[in-house]
């Protein structure tokens, strides 16, 4: 075992020296290599001195285990050696080895101090001859890096010259200067004459034989009293006035703000110092008040000098305090936690997780669908296994993790599911093939509602008549199917039940819902359509018999029959290229939210109190009155879709009347733009704003605001992984979760920096495909996260990420508000720039003699908006006819005549 350096190692010697790899001197005292007998045995409070002691600072000495060794590739004696003595390791490579093994990483008590470190690279040296007590050391410290890769040359010593011949000084007469007077005036006399004694003693008391010995101070039996030193309170002064040097220099800082750039221009700005001359400042300091300022605030500024002297006032407590707060397992905490995991032995194995959804009323329970781990070629590969392979849903239960409580048998692999709010014992889900399913679950929900035990109820089994299959996990086949003719051709990708307060009816208008039940659902494909399903369809032609519903399942939908959609909205694109084939899509209606509602109910009190204001009508010209349900008029029918080609669409899903076949069809897209390299995989719309849309997909995500066409609010870079889900956070407004193809998490908080996460986590050694979040409590929140392996991990959210910041929806709300504004100046800019384009090519035009353009006359503008208004008098009348409310004998709006 090596002994400890001294101090003394650290101190350039020029006597003895050791050499680097690369030839370099390194300073080395022999002196050092002997231990201290005062400290050998002394042990240190500080808890870095295990890293610290005998080294320069900056440097810190560690012991790197062989399997750190191996994964940094810097084995001793392999990679690297006696000669070759240090390599340069990414900074990331060791943020990776502290992030993965926490506490147990070699790294961990200097993590605070690699964080900090300004530069990629750390240089970890090797300690052959542990010279500092480890096998390695880690230079965190820019100019001993620097001392280390390019190490000073040592020049040979020069040739010593003679010294030169001593020259004594001659002496010089001595002329005073006045100082031997300050120098007496200075020096201590006595004011009085010293005391002299002689003291004498007498010969009878000295033995010939005496003999000297040392008595202790304080022995009181031959009455000797010490007196140790002491310092005496009267004598105590007061230090009052102190010299002290300082020297002050200006701070170089580099800063940026995201502002609103209204009017840019070319500025510069130079400033001067302005002086007094001696008259102003006689003047000032003459002044009374000046006076009585400076004697009051003279006791002021001596206590602060004390104070200063006796502690540092400038020192940051709020950084102290940070560190506890970001401590593991404390408030600042962000790390998500592994609170469980799911995964069946028998059917989750090379299968992918598909869909992950949380039960809407029981607590604990979470379902998640599987399918074959197959790309399209080698799905048709093995077509015969997918087809001998039951497809299926599993429903977990946080009480019994080992096996599942419910199997859901589906005639394909399920994409996409969704539970019904109304009625969470009804379950949608789309599978590969186009075909949407349901389930009814109601017979085993107390199954899924109490905890399996390992004992058996008295009074359900009777001796001899057990149920031997109660214990093993049912298999709940499906209740209704799709028509495969009239439904989607192509993978179901996003399933949706509409809210309760409102359904669709066959022309596509959005009415009051009468019994406020979950009962139609929306599907999105790669086919170019989504398509309404109605849950209540019935149909005489259709309609099953009881004898032909299998056993054991509910005949909740059996007059469902051969099911077809109720409206289809196609999504013709007008470019070359195909149609968009939508992936995900978002509407602005959520379950829950009555606005709407109350909405279409103040405007009929209003339309009671005043009945002049006539009835009102639909956007697309159909009337409210009639028989059934209420017609909501200001109920947004627009669909947000995310296409296969990274496509942001925004279409009307009610349709429109074909001028030229007068067949109802889909409108077109109002507005689409490609935003993303990739699929879009996500389109999550915020829980506090609903307006605002998340959108992931490729190799990106942006947040848009919805009706501003004008760009993205926020849009990233790309990152080096492919995104595949994204989720907002249910408690925090600028909080979301991204999911990536390496197994890794990102944590984004708007509020604390907006190009980059605040954290990024690895959940997994696969690839992350689904992310849900879910309240469980007021003081628990978690993330179910599903991977390419059938396995699906539950995360905890901690506190930080959980816990409403004070002020956090109204600094995010003016956050998307100053974005707005941002995106219209932009968009302002851009038509600024374009007509300034054209007056600048009319301009050309008109020099080279092309002739100028048809500038329109005041009496041509005039009689372009005299037949504008004519025409929507007419459009007017019309209107009014076709609600009833004018006839054809009535007489016509006077028209502007027209010259």
């Amino acid at each position: 075992m090596s002994k400890p350096a001294s101090r003394a190692s650290q101190k350039p010697a020029t006597s003895s020296t050791s050499r680097l790899s690369n030839g370099s001197a390194k300073p080395r005292d022999t002196s050092a290599q002997k231990p201290n007998k005062h400290n050998s045995n002394k042990k240190s409070n500080n808890p870095f001195d295990e890293y610290t002691i005998d080294c320069p600072p900056g440097l810190y000495r560690l012991f790197l285990s062989s399997g750190t060794q191996s994964n940094l590739n810097i084995r001793s004696d392999e990679d690297i050696t006696q000669e070759d003595n240090f390599r340069s390791i990414p900074k990331q490579a060791i943020l990776d080895d502290i992030y993965n093994k926490q506490a147990l990483s070699d790294f961990s008590p200097l993590r605070k101090q690699i964080e900090e470190y300004p530069e990629d690279e750390i240089t970890l040296v090797y300690d052959y001859e542990f010279q500092h007590d480890k096998n390695f050391y880690i230079c965190l410290n820019i100019g001993l890096k620097e001392l280390i890769h390019n190490p000073p040359i040592v020049l040979p010593p020069e040739p010593q010259k003679e010294p030169p011949k001593y020259q004594p000084p001659e002496s010089k007469p001595w002329v005073s200067q006045g100082s031997e007077k300050e120098i007496d005036e200075h020096s201590f006399k006595d004011k009085r004459p010293l005391l002299k004694f002689n003291v004498k003693i007498a010969k009878e008391s000295l033995k010939r034989n005496a003999h000297f010995i040392d008595i202790e101070s304080d022995d009181k039996k031959n009455l000797n009293i010490s007196i140790q030193p002491f310092e005496d309170s009267s004598f105590q002064t007061k230090m009052i006035e102190t010299e002290i040097a300082i020297q002050a220099a200006p701070m170089l800082l580099d800063s940026s703000a995201q502002t609103i750039w209204r009017y840019p221009k070319n500025a510069a700005t130079q400033s001067e110092p302005r002086f007094l001359d001696k008259k102003e400042c006689e003047k000032i300091l003459g002044q009374e008040d000046i006076k009585s300022f400076i004697n009051q605030s003279i006791p002021e500024l001596e206590s602060a000098l004390q104070q200063n002297i006796l502690f540092n006032a400038f020192e940051n407590d709020w950084e102290l305090l940070g560190d506890e707060m970001s401590s593991i397992g404390g408030p600042g905490d962000m790390h998500l936690k592994e609170y469980q995991s799911f995964s069946d032995i028998h059917n989750s194995k090379n299968k992918v997780v598909t869909c992950v959804q949380w039960h809407p009323e029981l607590k604990g329970i979470v379902a998640m669908s599987l399918a074959e781990n197959f790309n399209f070629y080698d799905r048709m590969d093995n077509i015969s296994k997918s087809v001998i392979t039951p497809s299926m849903i599993l429903i977990w239960s946080f009480f019994d993790p080992i096996q599942p409580k419910l199997f859901l048998e589906a005639p394909d692999d399920v994409f996409s599911f969704a539970f019904s709010h109304s009625d969470p014992n009804i379950i949608a889900g789309g599978c590969i093939n186009g075909q949407v399913v349901l389930w009814d679950i109601s017979p085993w929900e107390e199954r899924i509602k109490n905890p399996r035990g390992d004992h058996r109820d008295k009074d359900l089994f009777i001796p001899g008549f057990e149920d031997e299959t109660y214990f093993q996990t049912p298999r709940i086949r499906y209740c209704a199917l799709s028509s495969l003719e009239h439904g989607h051709s192509s993978p179901i990708t996003d399933i949706f039940w509409l809210p309760d307060h409102f359904e669709i009816d066959r022309m596509g208008f959005p009415t009051e819902s009468k019994d406020h039940k979950n009962c139609q659902l929306m599907t999105a494909a790669t086919d170019n359509q989504i398509l309404f399903w109605d849950t209540r369809s019935k149909s005489a032609n259709t309609k099953k018999k009881d004898s032909d519903l299998p056993m054991n399942v509910p005949d909740t939908f059996k007059h469902l029959g051969n099911w077809r959609p109720l409206l289809k909205v196609s999504l013709p694109c007008s470019d070359p290229g195909g149609d968009f084939a939508p992936t995900k899509f978002s509407i602005a209606e959520k379950q829950g939210d009555k606005s709407t509602i109350e909405l279409e109910d103040k405007l009929e009190i209003e339309k009671k109190e005043d009945p002049n204001k006539g009835q009102f009508v639909a956007g697309h010209g159909k009337p409210t009155s009639g028989k059934g349900s209420r017609l909501l008029q200001h109920l947004n029918t627009r669909i947000s879709v995310g296409t296969e080609d990274g496509q942001y669409v925004y279409v009307d899903w009610l349709p429109q009347k074909d001028a030229d076949t007068s067949k109802l069809t889909t409108s077109k897209a109002e507005w689409y733009q490609s935003i993303l390299d990739g699929p879009i995989v996500a389109m999550k719309r915020s829980p506090f704003f609903k307006d605002i849309i998340l959108i992931a997909g490729g190799t990106g995500f942006n947040i848009w605001r919805e009706k501003v066409f004008s760009g993205a609010l926020l849009q990233t870079k790309s990152f080096s992984k492919r995104i595949c889900d994204a989720e907002w956070s249910p408690t925090r407004p600028g909080v979301f979760f991204i999911a990536k193809s390496d197994g890794t998490v990102d944590i984004w908080d708007l509020l604390d920096r907006t190009h980059v996460p605040i954290l990024t986590q690895s959940i997994s050694i696969n690839k992350l495909t689904y992310l849900s979040c879910k309240i469980v409590a007021s003081n628990q929140q978690l993330i179910a996260l599903g991977d390419s392996m059938g396995t699906l991990h539950i995360m905890e959210v901690p506190w930080s990420l959980r816990r409403v910041v004070s002020g956090e929806y109204q600094a995010v709300k003016a956050y998307f508000a100053r974005e707005t504004e941002r995106r219209d100046y932009v968009k302002q800019r851009w038509d600024f720039r374009e007509e300034e384009k054209r007056e600048i090519e009319r301009q050309n035009a008109l020099k080279a003699g092309l002739g100028p353009p048809h500038i329109p006359t005041e009496d041509e503008i005039t009689f372009r908006l005299k037949g504008e208004y004519n025409e929507y008098l007419q459009f007017e009348a019309a209107i009014l006819r076709e609600l009833g409310l004018r006839d054809d004998d009535d007489d016509q709006p006077a028209a502007i005549a027209v010259n």
